[in-house]
């Protein structure tokens, strides 16, 4: 092989390591899923289902990233289903509860449809 030959394979070879290595990298980083459903099924990040009955708020996720604080309280009404979602994103407070949205205290209704806006597109 001429010279040449030989710093193309090289290349080649460390771009085939640092693909390989990128591709080891994005293998470790996996998406994982914290939910709830039902009437009191909790199913943490990587665990079993559990079944939680009680009306006491509940956080169902909280971590920190960036300086950023982040966190999820679900709290069920008696018959086991949600009736409040806090969600907390850098210090912003978001409430879903009975059918509103409530950010940072201000109540946001949902928009009502009527006759006259049935026919046009949004």
């Amino acid at each position: 092989m001429t010279t040449q030959r030989w710093i193309l394979a090289f290349c080649l070879s460390l771009a085939s390591v640092f693909g390989t290595v990128e591709l080891f990298k994005t293998k470790e980083i996996q998406t994982y899923t914290c939910r709830t459903f039902g009437s009191g099924i909790v199913q943490p990040f990587k665990g079993k289902s559990y079944y939680v009955r009680s009306d006491c708020p509940f956080k169902l996720t909280s971590f920190n990233v960036n300086r950023g604080e982040y966190s999820v309280t679900i709290r069920r009404g008696h018959n086991g289903l949600l009736v409040q979602v806090e969600i907390i994103i850098n210090k912003v407070t978001t409430l879903l509860q009975n059918g509103h949205v409530v950010v940072q205290n201000k109540r946001f209704e949902p928009k009502q449809k009527t006759a006259a806006t049935l026919n046009t597109k949004e």
